[in-house]
């Protein structure tokens, strides 16, 4: 961990004398690599690094994750040589926010302390929000950073108050201790809503999922990049931690959200089925997929955990390179609409095979990661209610649907343009490339999530 540290503050010294980027995301992806080779392990027991540092299986993961997507966001970077000075600072603005937000990223899968759990949770809306109101794309972004600002910061103030009400009450913010201790409190509906609601509303929970198709919209590719690959899954690794803390609290209230979950995961699908926008439809779709997720964790199953935990590192990987491709025709098209980009495959034959690929791992198609943590999950949910199977079977099928239809409808058809449209660069490729190696990587190896 503090390797770690020492290497990010080497970073933000490099920051001041030398901006290549290149330095920047090679030293990001062998960070990663070096992680993942150190602490490769299969158990429960927590690496305590210091009081309030250590991971166990489930932040590992995640903490390699948003090492890796940070990676690939500083390859996104890039400055021209004949940039006028005010890009130049705009450049270095850039690298400093991902920076700050690799610490907070780091701090907050590490942190064993719940006030510094809660702190981090909260400090990694401020990054986005700049990425989203600076560096957006359209008019609303000022609307859709208020909207992710509002749903994701405002709820979540009363945990904190109940957070001191925790330590008044069990004498200690230890996230160990809390886990290991059954906690007497008496607690109803409304204590349920105030504990896990923030969590929720970050993953999004239907019904209060409405900031994350704006907040995607409005963002830089860079920007969604990281919304949909890490920011999507605090809200998972909390309801991780806390559906451990507050087991008992959690087995008599989940019901009431699973059913919102599994209904919304239903509908989200169908409302892919009707987008005309690609951002959009690839937005709503995790979506669906989070809301998924969310059902297997409320099961308080030990399978529910893992399959959700697989769900959210193959999801990660996967909508962030579909944002990354949603991006590529954008820039060159000058559109999202999918219907201004349909047949674009006459003009960029080369992008075909990576659309295919991402778009049948989007929708579990064996065998990838996905596929596997489906399979879990699905068994998981048919287990905790047999009449869950008809919801399952409607939402893989509306999936695939509009996976399919995503695919289909931008790559056939006619592309009439007199327009000429510069060439995708080996850079492009190379970071389609790094989303896909691992999503097939992990796949040989599933006893590293067990």
């Amino acid at each position: 961990m503090m390797k770690i540290i020492f290497v990010l503050l080497f970073l933000f010294f490099f920051l001041i004398i030398n901006q290549k980027v290149v330095f920047f995301y090679n030293i990001m992806n062998f960070m990663t690599l070096i992680f993942f080779l150190k602490f490769m392990f299969k158990d429960e027991i927590w690496i305590n690094i210091s009081m309030y540092f250590g991971f166990d299986l489930f932040s590992y993961g995640l903490l390699i994750l948003s090492l890796w997507i940070l990676g690939l966001v500083f390859m996104i970077i890039q400055l021209d040589e004949s940039e006028e000075k005010f890009k130049m600072s705009n450049y270095i603005n850039k690298l400093l926010m991902f920076l700050i937000m690799t610490l907070i990223l780091i701090v907050f899968f590490s942190s064993l302390n719940l006030l510094l759990f809660y702190l981090m949770f909260e400090l990694s809306l401020i990054p986005m929000f700049i990425m989203i109101i600076y560096w957006g794309m359209n008019f609303e972004r000022m609307s859709a950073g208020y909207y992710l600002f509002m749903y994701t910061m405002l709820i979540s103030l009363p945990l904190l108050i109940y957070l001191m009400n925790m330590l008044k009450f069990n004498g200690s913010f230890d996230i160990n201790l809390m886990m290991i201790k059954e906690i007497k409190m008496k607690l109803g509906i409304w204590d349920y809503l105030i504990l896990f609601l923030s969590f929720y509303i970050k993953l999004p929970m239907y019904i209060f999922h409405i900031w994350l198709p704006k907040a995607h919209v409005e963002a830089p590719v860079y920007g969604s990049m990281i919304l949909a690959a890490i920011l999507l899954k605090l809200g998972g690794y909390g309801l991780l931690r806390f559906m451990k803390m507050f087991m008992l609290i959690g087995m008599k209230y989940n019901y009431i959200i699973f059913s919102i979950g599994i209904v919304g995961a239903l509908v989200m699908s169908l409302v892919c089925m009707i987008q005309i926008d690609m951002k959009k439809l690839v937005a709503y779709s995790s979506v669906v997929h989070m809301n998924v997720m969310m059902c297997s964790l409320l099961t308080l199953m030990k399978l529910g955990f893992i399959s959700a935990y697989i769900l959210m590192i193959s999801h990660g990987l996967c909508s962030s390179g579909l944002f990354f491709l949603v991006n590529l025709y954008y820039e060159r098209s000058l559109s999202r609409l999918m219907f201004f980009n349909k047949g674009i495959m006459n003009l960029f034959f080369s992008l075909s095979s990576w659309w295919f690929l991402l778009c049948v791992i989007n929708f579990s198609f064996p065998f990838s990661l996905n596929f596997f943590s489906e399979i879990f999950l699905i068994s998981v949910v048919i287990s905790w209610d047999m009449i869950f199977m008809i919801f399952l079977m409607m939402i893989c099928f509306f999936s695939s649907a509009y996976s399919l239809y995503l695919y289909s409808y931008i790559q056939h058809g006619f592309n009439y343009s007199e327009e000429k449209f510069y060439m995708i660069y080996l850079k492009d490729f190379m970071i389609l490339l790094m989303h896909l190696i691992p999503l097939m990587l992990l796949m040989v190896n599933l006893t590293l999530f067990y």
